[in-house]
């Protein structure tokens, strides 16, 4: 079946089964791609890339392996079986160790991109004020004008963090502040001079970043987001995966 769907230059993905396991981790992800696939059972891939250097994945740990194809997303779990060199190329064997299902989830492609981030947490108190506000419950003038003024000043309570990777579902980053898993977010950053998000999302899972002492990371899903915007990020999210393609085969 893998030859029916795959070919030889297909991106895939690879999300560790182990970290999966882990309750509040983000399970860490791989983007590499198909080098020859010599049966139905076994492949050759490329050794994926982090920050420039080749990651050298263990043999015998296993991945949740995913491709998105014009039919759709298809998932699988698979067992790094060796690491080889040939031509000054390394590379990885892997074989399918489960079926290959079709996910029938909606996704969206991730991109890797170091985004300067605006943001701010959307407290209780701020939803309970704005639902105050729309109610008009406010008994006179000088009441109005207290919560008014009050809703500005959380306004103004703005963080810095910085995007690590980006998708029409959500956004990754890091940050030094501590937040909760759950808490509401009002995003704001720039794909280029023409794209700029706003959004609201939520804290789905954090964790705290290794060898960098109170770096934080963040995984979001949007909650609030026009849809435009959305389809501007998927967009722009197609468009930098084919230059990347057209770069790496030399057009």
């Amino acid at each position: 079946m893998l030859k029916k769907i795959l070919k030889i230059g297909d991106r895939i993905e690879l999300k560790s089964i182990q970290q999966s396991k882990l309750a509040g981790k983000d399970p860490k992800t791989y983007q590499s791609q198909i080098l020859d696939i010599m049966d139905e059972y076994r492949m050759n891939i490329a050794v994926p890339l982090e920050s420039g250097h080749l990651v050298a994945l263990e043999v015998g740990t296993r991945y949740e392996l995913s491709f998105l194809t014009v039919s759709g997303r298809y998932v699988c779990k698979c067992e790094i079986k060796n690491r080889l060199k040939q031509n000054n190329i390394y590379y990885l064997v892997v074989d399918i160790i489960s079926e290959l299902k079709k996910d029938q989830r909606r996704q969206y492609f991730r991109l890797e991109k170091i985004v300067p981030l605006k943001y701010r947490v959307i407290s209780e108190l701020e939803m309970r004020l704005r639902y105050f506000m729309e109610k008009k419950a406010y008994k006179d003038e000088r009441e109005k004008r207290l919560v008014t003024e009050k809703l500005e000043q959380l306004e103004r309570e703005v963080l810095e963090g910085t995007i690590i990777n980006v998708s029409g579902g959500g956004i990754k980053f890091s940050s030094l502040e501590k937040h909760e898993n759950g808490n509401l977010l009002l995003i704001k950053f720039s794909l280029d001079d023409e794209i700029m998000v706003e959004a609201e999302a939520r804290i789905i899972a954090s964790n705290e970043v290794m060898n960098q002492r109170g770096v934080r990371e963040y995984r979001c899903e949007f909650k609030r987001i026009k849809k435009e915007i959305r389809e501007n990020i998927v967009r722009y999210i197609f468009s930098e995966e084919r230059k990347q393609r057209q770069k790496e085969s030399g057009y």
